[in-house]
């Protein structure tokens, strides 16, 4: 009976005749006996008592139908956790709200057995939706996979669906099937190369204290593509964190510029060719290669390089 809220009520009263306007049941024989799942759906309805041998059974059955019966804490600790999911989806960020549900999916909360209280049916809610963006998302990226411009906005969808809708198991398929059947396309190797990058320096800002790694991470891509489909693709998630003031700097590796040393005494015109912890690789306008340390050069050439160092 504890799972029950027993609740009595004088069948002269208006809310006992509220009740059978609302849950309508055949008869009118005393007592009404009526069992109301959490979310105000009728599990069991009818007129007259029941045998004592069929009122377990009947009370089993009701809470079969009731799904999963929550604790306080836990209704808590749901509707919280809902309420960060729901901030993140209406902002665009599919992969937050999907991991703000991991632990309560993977503790039984929600899924085939969730309940119907108030936190449970906002939360599948929830969930039902953004798995709609899931399929809509997924139909689109395919149509889009022939598109140069939108490839690797296309394939950057596929690798991440399959992170986002761990919970649904069939749609995490079709994400994966549809990312190996580009996969055998070697047009599209580049392209999966590069979106495979964008999702690396993407994730990290999931990590505690991953924000600004993150940002520099998507910004040093930025820095390097030389395409403007994949800098459109990096500059969104840039400002979907920093805003949508943010701006590059002012900074082309490719371009040639000149390069100063730390005595300011000797410079050069050259373009970055790759740069690494220590070193960096330029190509003056001559098409010489040279090996730099990068601790000999001035100072805005050292902050610049951190611009794009890994």
């Amino acid at each position: 009976m504890v799972q029950f809220v027993p609740l009595k009520l004088n069948v002269d009263t208006a809310d006992a005749s509220n009740v059978r306007r609302n849950f309508p049941i055949q008869g009118n024989s005393l007592p009404f006996v009526y069992v109301i799942r959490a979310d105000n759906k009728k599990i069991y309805g009818a007129s007259g008592g029941l045998p004592g041998d069929q009122l377990p059974a009947m009370m089993r059955e009701a809470l079969r139908q009731a799904g999963r019966i929550l604790t306080p804490a836990q209704e808590k600790s749901l509707s919280d956790t809902t309420a960060i999911a729901k901030t993140a989806f209406q902002a665009g960020d599919l992969y937050r709200t999907s991991i703000s549900f991991q632990s309560t999916i993977k503790s039984g909360l929600l899924g085939p057995n969730a309940g119907f209280s108030e936190a449970s049916v906002q939360a599948t809610e929830l969930l039902a939706n953004l798995r709609q963006k899931g399929l809509t998302d997924l139909e689109s990226a395919q149509s889009l996979l022939d598109s140069e411009e939108n490839r690797i906005q296309s394939l950057f969808t596929l690798l991440l669906g399959q992170r986002i809708y761990y919970f649904d198991v069939a749609l995490q398929n079709q994400y994966r099937n549809a990312l190996k059947e580009a996969e055998k396309n070697d047009e599209f190797s580049l392209a999966i190369k590069q979106a495979r990058e964008i999702e690396k320096a993407f994730l990290i800002q999931y990590a505690r204290g991953g924000k600004a790694k993150a940002v520099h991470a998507l910004t040093r891509l930025a820095l390097l593509s030389q395409t403007n489909a994949r800098r459109e693709l990096i500059m969104r998630e840039l400002h979907r964190l920093e805003g949508s003031d943010f701006e590059l700097p002012d900074f082309n590796p490719y371009a040639i510029r000149k390069w100063k040393d730390d005595s300011g005494s000797f410079s050069i015109n050259a373009k970055v060719l790759s740069v690494s912890a220590s070193n960096v690789i330029l190509e003056t306008e001559n098409s010489e290669q040279i090996t730099v340390p990068i601790i000999r050069l001035g100072k805005e050439e050292r902050e610049l390089l951190r611009l794009i160092q890994p």
